[in-house]
Order: C-alpha cells, then structure tokens, then sequence
C-alpha cells in the first residue's frame, strides 16, 4: 500500500513537469508524449525496482525507495525538457536532475551484502556523498526557480549564472558519484555481489560522463543542456545496478554494454558531429546534397549493427581471468553428468585441473575433500583419480555453512583474521594445501565433503559469477557423491543416526516448553487461591502478616500458620509458596482432618490424610494405610509436590506414624507450610503433635490476623463476597446499604471468613434486587450485638467507640 501511494505521488510530480512542459509549449510538440507515456513508464521502473532477488542476494528497502526517487527524478527532467527552454522548466528539470542524483548516492550507501564473514564497514553507509552532492544543486534549483518565480528580485541576475551552476552542479555530482563509488569499491570490493554491482555502476557512470562531455565537447548540444542528462543517466545506472535482482547478470550486461559502447560510441558521435556542422560549412560539406547526409547516418548505423554484433565476442575479452574458470566450472559441471559416479567424479576434477595451473612445479591440483570416510581425491596428469586419508577441519565446515552460496574465499578469510582468531588455523591449513577457495558440498541431508581450488598465481578475488558456476559444479558433485554413498551403506547409518540426534533433541525441546507451561500454570492457579487473602489487606495486622509470610516464603523454611476457626489457610498457604523459590512448582494440599485417604495424582492435588479420630479398631487399621499412601512414590503427597509446597491443613489431626515421616522424611526440594489451630509447644505438650515434625517445623509461626482484629478490611472484604456471589447467581454483583453495612462493621465475626461468606450468601439469595439491606439480614435472623447503655456523663463504653471509630474508617 505504501509502495502504491509512492508511485502516485511519483507520476503526480512527473504529470505535473509534463503539463508545464505542455502549456509553455502552446499545447503542440513532443510534451504530450512526456504526459501520456512518462507515467507509463515510470510504473514499469517502480514494477522492476520491486522484483524480488535470486538466489543469496539481498536487497535493502531502503535501496529500492532510493531507486524510485531516482527514476522519478530522472522522468521529470525528460517531462521539463519535453518542452522550450524557460526558467521555470529549468528549475524543474534540475530538481529532477537532482532527486536522481541524490537518491543514487542514499541507494549506494545502501547496498546489502550477502553476508558471511564480511561486514561492510560503517563509513561506507554514510551519507556524507549525497548531502555533499545536494550543496551543488541547491544552487542549480534555486537560481532558475528564484527567477522564474520572483522576476523583480533576479532582474540583476545574468542569465548566464543559471547555466553555469547547471552545469557545475551536473559536473560536481558525476565527481561526487564517481568519487564515492570508487571508494566503495575499494572498501568492499571482496564482498560477493557488493563488488559486481559497484564496478558495474561504476564503469556504467564514468562511461555517461566521457559520453555526455565528448558530445558537449563536439557541439552536439550545449553543456547546460546535455550534462543533466548525462548525470541523470549515471544516476539511474548507479540506482539500476543497486537494486537489480541478480548481482551476476549486472556483470554480464556491463561487459556487454561496455564492449558496445567501445565499439559503436566513436562512429555515432563522428556522424553526430559531422551532420550537426555540415549545415555551417565546417567539414567542407556546404551545398551537399542531402543524399550524401543521408548515406552518412546510414554507414554510421550499420557500423553500429556490426559492433553489436561483434560486441559478445568482445565482452567475453572483458571477463575475470579471461573467462578461464567459468568455463572450467561449466565443462566440470556438464562432466559430472555421468551417470557412473566414480568416473563422474574423475571428469570433473580433471576438468578443473586443466583449468588450473596445476602443471607448474609445486602446485597443488584441484582435490575433493570427503567427510565420512576422511579422505582427499585428486586427479593426476594422466587423468586417474588417487585417495589418500585427509581430515578437513570442522571449523572449516562451519565457516563455509554460513558464507554465500556456502563458498570459503581465502581473501575474505585474510580480510577478516586479525578481528576474529579462530579464523587463523584455518587459514595455515589452506595455506599449506595453497587452497584459494573452498565450495561445501552437500546432499540432501547436509555438508558431505569440500572441493578446493588452488589459489595458484590468481590476484584478483573471485566473483559472484564464478562462485555461481562453482556452487553448481558442487551441487553436482554433492549429487554424485550421495548416490554413491548410498550404494555403500555407510551413509544410509550416519543419516540414520543424525536422525535420531535431531530427534531427541526436539523432544527435548518439547518437554522444555511443556515445563515452561507448567510452571505458568502452577503461577496462575497459585495466584487464584491467595487472591481471598490480598483482596482486602488495607488493616494492620493484614499487612505484617502477609509481609511476613512473604519474607519466611523467601527464607525457605518450614512455615506454620495458627489459624482460628473459619480462616481461609489455603489463601495464606499459597502466598508463602509465590513467594518462595518454588513458585514455579506445585502446590499439594492436604486435608488431615478428612475422613478417609485419597489419592494425590492431580497435577494441581488437593489431597485428604487420615481421621483425626483414631479409637477402636478402625483407628488402628486406619494409620498403616494412611502411613503406605504417603510412602507410596506414586500416590504420595509428598511426590505430588516435588519442586513446589506442600500445605497441610490441620496436621495435628494426621497420624502420629505419618507426622513423624514427615518430620524424618520430607526431601529438601519440597517447602512444607503447616496450619495448625494452637501453637507447636501446646500440640506436642497435649499429644496432637510428633516431636519429630516439631523440631521441623521449629518456630517459624505466624498467627493469622482474624476478622475481629481486621476492623479496616471488613467493608472490602464484604463487597468482594458479594460481588462474587452477585455474579454467580445473577451475572452482576450484588451491593450492600449503609445500614448493612454499620451491621457488619459492629458484628465481631467469630466464624471469621467461613462465617461472613455463609450470612452474606443467605442475604444474597432472600434480596429482591441488587441491594443486600438491614431487611435482607433481619429475614436469615442476622442481627449485630446489642449496643451498650450510654452512661449518665453521655461517655459511651470503649468496645462501641472502637466498633465507631471502625465504621468511620471503613466509610
């Protein structure tokens, strides 16, 4: 979509240049076909600047967006010239002229690399070339604009100022260009594709400039007329090359259009020249017929039909090291076509050591080096392949895994040795082999062997043609090689054994994250059963006893909670466990006042221990088996709340037998959180309570606060009961009156918890509307206490002023 808006934008600024290019035309000329067919145009550039890349090659957003501002810019300087020469369309057109320049130069500096041990440095990035380039055409905008729109303030101005700051900012920015692009090429010029694309843009921009200054030089046109032109031509050459979608067919098509433009360039231009003096009389050609004009441009055009095609015959002159090891790597690869594999493999290495410089003394032959067995293949002068035993470095594989198109250049290694150590033992292997580069070869199942190339007397570094032509050859070979492999056997176990590798370590990964939700899980339920306990904690004694229990949860240690009746323990239970280093762990609940045993399998268990009544000979059976159940490894609560807590309720009611296991037993990775109704010394003073999980539990108690001593929570903790209760029974909470409310403030609450739920459920189910009042508490009989007589002095009684002061508080 904003690609789209982009190109509105773009052929809007063109459709503009062009209608102004018609109206100052009188609506005649070639303006019209600036207006219909530049739009047109310009849409199939944004199409082409869209394609996506071949292979490895990578190209930024940020180029692509350079690119259309270049070929919007370099239309609207074909739009303003469409028309006659006027200040106003001289400004558009250096605008546009301008635009194309400096969006070449951000494209520049925005080409991507194909990655690998590379990195492009941070200077070549900058944007110091096109903020330089704009200072030229700032002056070359302004000075036509200025005077076209304000004629009383340029009426000093010489006309010729406008002119020459056309042409000097045309000139500045094809230097600026050129400077920039040759300082990239030096900086970058091992990476892959980086270098084809520069040295394309490079050649392609130097050759605009000779052409655009040889046709101003001979009178073609006038300097200020045809050097935008030609800077706009080398901008758009520069953005082209950019973001062209195969970085080896931009090297392809420059030594085509060099080869052409070096053959067909000097004839065009001496024609050019010839005809436009021959109306003056300069070549001596005055009252010449028109026939002989004629018979001129017709030989210059055959001489160029003939220099196109000569021009693939010159262009292969112009390629790497004479095209020497493309067509190695082209006629190994069509050799190793062979459908036998050994003689495949011979073909092709003999191939390339014909291509190589393998018949000088010392020099190493193309080898192929495999993986399973370790061995190095090599073919001799007579053309027999010979095997001897050879490890390659894992290192080595490693590196070249991650290169583009898995091809290791010892340049790039060099480049890149002093920054990076590991780099260097490498490097005195493939020295000492004279390896020049080195191509993974792989199969469907990864890296099976490397073929490595001498370096030999070779200077320049490889290009990204010649590493396509070797990856080929590689892929090849990994094919022949694998067929081979597999006729053997030995590769069919080490596939199967790299299988069943990458199979256990999924599976680990799979329990991982299986734990990793587990572990939330366990948070989550955790955080559920201690919200009753810090949904209300505005009181006191609410708040020292949650920051305790927080601060023994971190310690660790065994924590006991001396509850009154009706108390939630499982809500203070769970805030010891969030806070302690298990959190992540389960929470196991046991019951030791439930009447029977039940199993502890849960994953979240709520577990039951033994009859706390232990008389006859029920009681007597009872204690073994609650006794085997917690020993059991598979039943046991103990097991159910590895890594986590585990909270008893009641625990003076568990068998002596069990209390004592526990005190013996309990492993270090389980927290152990008790809840008791009386003090450890008073249990194990009556016989409630083993010694043994006494001295365990030792004296880490908190008395948790009761409703009585919690007068600031009991409003907050009301309207939670009934917001609840209100959204289970009618799907909205219910609410509660200010007469209600001073009742439930002045009742002192014995049943604690267990007590305000039971009464505020009963009111919850006799109201009428959505209200809890006095007449809702009369009807299930609840009534607060009766207030004390007021004394003769008017001075009420301590407890009511306490029981005021509350109510106050609370309201």
């Amino acid at each position: 979509m904003l690609r789209r808006r982009s190109f509105w934008i773009a052929a809007a600024a063109v459709a503009y240049t062009a209608f102004a290019a018609l109206r100052a035309s009188g609506g005649h000329g070639p303006a019209w076909l600036a207006l219909l067919g530049l739009p047109a145009l310009l849409a199939l550039g944004f199409r082409w600047v869209e394609r996506p890349p071949r292979g490895e090659d990578r190209i930024e957003p940020a180029a692509r967006s350079a690119a259309a501002v270049c070929l919007t810019g370099a239309a609207m300087l074909a739009a303003a010239r469409s028309g006659p020469t006027g200040l106003a369309l001289i400004a558009l057109g250096n605008l546009g002229a301008a635009m194309a320049s400096m969006a070449a130069l951000v494209g520049l500096a925005r080409i991507a690399g194909l990655g690998g041990l590379l990195e492009p440095p941070p200077s070549t990035r900058r944007l110091d070339a096109a903020a330089f380039a704009s200072l030229f055409w700032t002056v070359a905008v302004a000075l036509p604009a200025v005077s076209a729109v304000a004629p009383a303030r340029a009426e000093g101005l010489d006309p010729l100022l406008v002119h020459y700051a056309t042409s000097a900012a045309s000139l500045g920015s094809l230097a600026v260009t050129l400077v920039a692009l040759a300082r990239l090429r030096i900086a970058r010029r091992l990476e892959l594709g980086v270098a084809d694309r520069v040295e394309a843009a490079l050649l392609l921009s130097a050759t605009a400039l000779a052409v655009g200054v040889a046709a101003a030089f001979v009178g073609v046109a006038s300097p200020e007329a045809i050097l935008p032109v030609t800077s706009a031509v080398a901008a758009v050459c520069v953005a082209l090359c950019t973001v062209a979608a195969d970085a080896a067919q931009v090297s392809r098509a420059l030594r085509l259009t060099l080869a052409l433009a070096a053959l067909a360039t000097p004839p065009a231009l001496l024609v050019v020249y010839a005809v436009h003096e021959a109306p003056r009389g300069d070549l001596g050609l005055r009252g010449a017929p028109q026939s002989s004009i004629g018979v001129a441009v017709f030989g210059a055009c055959a001489i160029c039909a003939l220099a196109g095609l000569a021009a693939p015959a010159l262009a292969r002159r112009f390629a790497p090291e004479g095209a020497r090891w493309l067509g190695a790597f082209d006629a190994a690869t069509r050799a190793a076509m062979n459908p036998e594999p050994e003689a495949a493999l011979e073909t092709a290495l003999s191939a390339l050591r014909e291509a190589s410089d393998a018949g000088t003394a010392g020099q190493a032959p193309p080898a192929l080096y495999l993986l399973s067995p370790p061995e190095r293949v090599t073919v001799d002068r007579a053309g027999y392949a010979r095997t001897e035993p050879s490890q390659v470095p894992a290192r080595l594989i490693e590196l070249a895994q991650v290169e583009p198109e898995r091809v290791l250049r010892v340049e790039a290694a060099e480049a890149v040795e002093v920054r990076r150590p590991e780099v260097r033992p490498l490097l005195a292997w493939l020295a000492e082999r004279d390896v020049g580069v080195v191509a993974l070869v792989n199969d469907a199942e990864g890296p099976i062997g490397a073929l490595a190339i001498p370096r030999g007397r070779r200077a320049s570094p490889m290009t990204l043609e010649e590493v396509n032509g070797l990856r080929a050859l590689a892929d090849r070979l990994g094919a022949v090689i694998a067929v081979s492999a597999m006729l053997s056997g030995s590769r069919g176990r080490e596939v199967a054994a790299r299988r069943e590798a990458e199979e256990r370590a999924r599976e680990v990964a799979r329990l991982e994250r299986a734990v990793a939700q587990s572990a939330g899980r366990f948070r989550a339920i955790a955080a559920l059963l201690a919200r009753p306990a810090r949904a209300a904690a505005y009181s006191p004694a609410a708040r020292a006893a949650i920051e305790q229990l927080e601060r023994l949860g971190e310690a660790g240690g065994p924590v006991t909670l001396l509850t009154a009746p009706g108390i939630d323990a499982v809500a203070w239970g769970a805030v010891v466990h969030l806070s302690s280093a298990r959190a992540a762990g389960p929470l196991a609940i046991v019951d030791g006042a439930a009447p029977a045993p039940e199993a502890f399998a849960q994953p979240f268990p709520h577990a039951r221990g033994a009859s706390a009544e232990r008389d006859g000979a029920a009681g007597v059976e009872e204690a073994p088996r609650a006794l085997v159940l917690w020993r059991d490894p598979d039943s046991s609560p103990i097991e159910a709340a590895r890594g986590g807590t585990l909270l008893i309720l009641d625990a003076q009611a568990l068998s002596a037998e069990v209390q004592s296991y526990l005190g013996a037993a309990l492993p270090d990775d389980v927290g152990l959180v008790v809840a008791v109704p009386q003090t450890v010394d008073a249990l194990v003073a009556t016989g409630q309570m083993s010694e043994r999980l006494a001295d365990r539990l030792g004296d880490r108690a908190v008395a948790l606060p009761s409703l009585a001593s919690r007068a600031e929570d009991l409003r907050a903790l009301a309207l939670d009961h009934l917001a609840r209760i209100g959204v289970r029974l009618r799907g909205r909470p219910f609410g509660l009156d200010l007469r209600a409310l001073q009742a439930v403030l002045d009742h002192p609450w014995p049943g604690n918890d267990a007590e305000m739920g039971a009464v505020l459920l009963r009111a919850a189910l006799v109201a009428e509307g959505d209200v809890v009042g006095e007449k809702e508490l009369a009807a299930i009989g609840f009534a607060p206490p009766a207030a004390p007589s007021e004394r003769p002095d008017g001075v009420w009684s301590e407890p009511r002023r306490a029981r005021r002061r509350r109510a106050s508080k609370a309201g």
